[in-house]
């Protein structure tokens, strides 16, 4: 099963809402210390107690245990200023008395030694350009890709396959359908797809159907390229749609489509096809 998104009129202003504020990780993290300041402000809890992770996520995701006494003070006080936050881990930054703070849902945020103050947005290396905020957040944001539910999905070969991706797709994702065009011109290539049915029932009438097609694979690509629907079938059994919607969730994916590449790393959303071909290289090597 996979999830797909593609520009088309099935697509809400909603969930391209969403396509933006998964590209724009500053925004959850801004929206998140706005929230922690209200709370404090009117003693009421904003933010929901983070969900138990996956055994997918790698244990860069841990709390954090055996901090030096430097850190574990900054950690302490924070989370007393903010009651309602969660410092998963610490650490220093390069930059002088500038901490960096992995927050309930992995939103990372910056302090000092006395915590006078949050800095919300990216932190920007400006001897080398890079974006140390982005780096770090792809980090945490890696899978094992390898522990992978594959019998959940269902498999495209193209070429020798050789080269990996895992993607969760909606079968009325717009994206997903601009995607899957990027997928038809990629060669030596193999594809599994996990279906998830998050845009509503029409959604999940949809996947049903195609998954109970005789030749689920070359229905599902007909249908994101093509918009062709495989004949009504005999009924199926199709719970693997709620097992691909709790793996989803325990993968923070919460939008379609999402893409993993085989080094663990993802792209949520329709990513170009000049940077899906150089991640896909890379990830390959």
């Amino acid at each position: 099963m996979i999830f797909s998104n593609n520009p088309s009129s099935d697509t809400t202003d909603a969930q391209i809402n969403e396509q933006n504020m998964l590209k724009k990780p500053w925004l959850r993290v801004f929206a998140f210390i706005v929230l922690v300041f209200m709370s404090a402000a009117t003693g009421l809890s904003v933010l929901a107690q983070a969900k138990t992770q996956s055994a997918l996520v790698k244990s860069n995701n841990a709390d954090t245990t055996a901090l030096p006494a430097d850190l574990a003070a900054i950690k302490n006080a924070f989370e007393l200023k903010f009651e309602q936050s969660k410092v998963k881990n610490i650490r220093k930054t390069p930059f002088k008395d500038i901490y960096e703070l992995q927050l309930n849902q992995n939103e990372l945020v910056y302090t000092n030694a006395t915590t006078d103050f949050v800095m919300v947005g990216h932190l920007i290396n400006t001897q080398d350009m890079r974006n140390l905020t982005q780096e770090r957040a792809e980090e945490l944001a890696k899978i094992d890709f390898k522990s992978l539910p594959l019998a959940q999905s269902f498999v495209l070969t193209k070429g020798d396959g050789s080269r990996q991706i895992a993607i969760f797709e909606d079968p009325n994702c717009g994206y997903c359908k601009l995607f899957r065009k990027t997928l038809e011109k990629t060669d030596n290539i193999k594809v599994y797809t996990f279906v998830i049915d998050i845009l509503g029932p029409d959604s999940t009438a949809k996947a049903k159907q195609l998954l109970c097609a005789k030749d689920p694979v070359h229905a599902w690509d007909n249908w994101m390229l093509h918009n062709e629907m495989p004949a009504q079938s005999s009924q199926c059994d199709t719970s693997i749609l709620e097992k691909n919607r709790q793996l989803a969730a325990s993968l923070g994916v919460t939008g379609t489509p999402t893409i993993f590449f085989v080094n663990g790393t993802r792209a949520p959303g329709a990513i170009p096809p000049e940077d899906f071909q150089q991640r896909l290289a890379n990830s390959s090597k």
